[in-house]
């Protein structure tokens, strides 16, 4: 019988935890056999719940473990990048949190180092690939009954609790919708325009509403709309014009509710539970493909590609009109 993927998790905090208690109790084929977390409370408790892992304080000595074959980074995002170029050098399978870094030029040194192995390690938290609603919407998009697409609309609120500004809504949260975008529609983004509604008057940089137009190099056009003080919960859902018709997600996964002359339906208050099944199916599509030693699943180059499009906004956000995103020509590591 083949041994179970032993796994190391950076980061027990909200991501970190919600990977972790998955490892162990959704997915076969894995064990989660060390955590860390500089939070001594929340790492003994995650641990505890894994069955008794090893718990480090140290990042770089959980990646150095031997008896860790793969690594989850859920860490804050301005450790994505180091930890992640750790985890290739090891030559370590790992699932790497959204964004893949903070920066362009950080990506760019991960997109290097993997390239120069030769080999696919490291895929990209995009779960949204493994989300039903999302993976319905491609599916149709694939079967081709509808057409060439045409035009792509994307919809991400968020319930709000702290202003943010807008350069930290676009590298932390749009990125989520870019690969969206690229995935459903098969193309790269060519250039960007956006625009935003401040969430505090004599914060200029603060953003309530983000909007995001798009250009494809398929000669498809897009909008993403991002509202980071929504008041009423968590939802995500795309909808695709097409030659021969029209397609929307479902954003909501509860029922409608018909009681005492109203109807109702509840809202999931974080994204943690608005996609629960998209990561415990990530979780194991990703276990999988490391038993099988065969990659799956959204890229270093897909991580790398968001965080361009990513630049080019914070640009535009910058000018106040259109930018171009850079070509990049994508190395033959990703086909």
């Amino acid at each position: 019988m083949t041994q179970p993927i032993q796994i190391g998790v950076i980061g027990t905090g909200g991501m970190g935890g919600r990977h972790a208690r998955n490892l162990a109790q959704h997915t076969v084929g894995s064990q989660v056999a060390a955590v860390m977390d500089t939070d001594q409370s929340r790492v003994r408790e995650i641990a505890e719940y894994c069955g008794g892992a090893r718990i480090y304080s140290d990042a770089s000595a959980l990646i150095a473990d031997p008896n860790v074959d793969a690594v989850v980074i859920a860490s804050p995002d301005p450790t994505h990048a180091e930890f992640a170029i750790a985890c290739i050098e090891a030559g370590k399978p790992t699932l790497c949190e959204k964004p893949l870094a903070t920066s362009l030029e950080e990506a760019q040194k991960i997109l290097y180092a993997e390239v120069t192995t030769g080999r696919r390690l490291v895929q990209v938290g995009f779960m949204r690939e493994y989300d039903p609603a999302h993976r319905q919407i491609k599916d149709l998009l694939d079967q081709g009954d509808l057409g060439q697409p045409l035009y792509f609309r994307n919809v991400h609120n968020h319930a709000g609790a702290d202003i943010r500004d807008t350069t930290d809504v676009i590298v932390s949260s749009a990125v989520h919708d870019f690969h969206s975008g690229r995935w459903l529609m098969n193309s790269e983004i060519e250039s960007v325009y956006v625009q935003w509604v401040v969430s505090d008057a004599a914060r200029p940089e603060s953003c309530r509403y983000l909007c995001i137009q798009l250009t494809f190099a398929n000669g498809a056009l897009g909008t993403l709309e991002i509202g980071t003080e929504t008041g009423y919960g968590y939802e995500v859902y795309v909808e695709l014009t097409c030659r021969a018709g029209m397609m929307r997600s479902q954003s909501i996964s509860s029922p409608t509710i018909l009681h005492d002359g109203i109807q109702i339906q509840t809202v999931d208050r974080e994204w943690l539970a608005r996609f629960d099944t998209a990561y415990q199916d990530e979780a194991q599509a990703w276990v999988q493909a490391i038993i099988n030693q065969q990659a799956t699943g959204p890229s270093v180059w897909d991580g790398y590609m968001s965080l361009l499009v990513a630049d080019a906004c914070v640009r535009s956000a910058a000018s106040g009109q259109p930018e171009k995103c850079q070509t990049v020509e994508r190395p033959a590591l990703y086909g």
